[in-house]
């Protein structure tokens, strides 16, 4: 069986964690533990190189080095998702970067874009990086955003962030798939909620709702983490740490 890895170096929201000049239960634990999370930030390592799964992080830059880099594909333009382009678009080297339609961009990316070839998703429409195929999921966000089903030769899986919701087309595409796994946005507590994302409860459901065999919460921010340490929730899904990897 060909081994493909998916490697998170970053699964929590814009602010990361801790969350600088913040004692809430959450932050403390993480400093008293001297970890971190760092925004979205994800990639794909196999035998032909690295695909990136946005780019929340300058933490990749060195994941590149010594390995091909294949392609990049961005979710939205937030800049927790798009931040580490601006430096890696100044890679010696050209390669594709998928993303949905979204004429604002980030930063100067769209119209200096170096090593990059900036080009637009069409969604549920499959692009295929080295026998490995995306295809791109409209997510309900406050930006134009694509989730994204990922299928290599041995798993099905969705990656799902940034979302509020997942509307009925997307939804009843994925229920399709027979997914091993999804990595869903959950980035809100039960009492928080500002309409931009899921909360845990609701990603809870939504996993249940795709029937698949496995379900991963990410995004996480420090008002979710506290919120559960402060009510010892056990989550019927784990939110998954920087650093954890998935055999697909």
């Amino acid at each position: 069986m060909r081994e493909i890895k998916l490697k998170f170096i970053g699964t929590s929201d814009t602010a990361g964690l801790p969350v600088y000049g913040c004692n809430c239960a959450a932050c403390d634990m993480y400093r008293k533990s001297a970890k971190t999370n760092s925004p979205s930030c994800a990639y794909i390592e196999c035998s032909e190189g690295v695909i990136f799964i946005d780019s929340g992080s300058d933490a990749l830059l060195g994941i590149r080095e010594g390995k091909r880099f294949l392609a990049q594909f961005l979710t939205h333009f937030h800049a927790d998702h798009a931040y580490g382009l601006l430096r890696l678009r100044h890679m010696n080297l050209t390669a594709p970067c998928y993303h949905p339609k979204d004429e604002r961009g980030f930063a100067d990316l769209l119209t200096r874009p170096h090593g990059f070839t900036f080009i637009e998703n069409t969604p549920f429409k499959s692009v295929s990086v080295s026998g490995i195929e995306f295809t791109p999921i409209p997510l309900k966000h406050t930006r134009p955003t694509h989730g994204y089903l990922i299928k290599t030769p041995n798993k099905t899986i969705a990656y799902l962030t940034d979302c509020s919701d997942v509307e009925e087309e997307s939804l009843a595409f994925l229920q399709k798939q027979n997914l091993n796994a999804v990595f869903i946005d959950a980035s809100y507590d039960i009492k928080y909620n500002e309409g931009k994302h899921l909360n845990f409860d609701e990603a809870n459901a939504m996993i249940d709702k795709m029937g698949a065999k496995e379900g991963f919460l990410i995004h996480q921010s420090h008002y979710s983490l506290s919120y559960i340490l402060e009510h010892k929730i056990t989550l019927k899904y784990p939110y998954i740490p920087e650093g954890f990897e998935y055999d697909i």
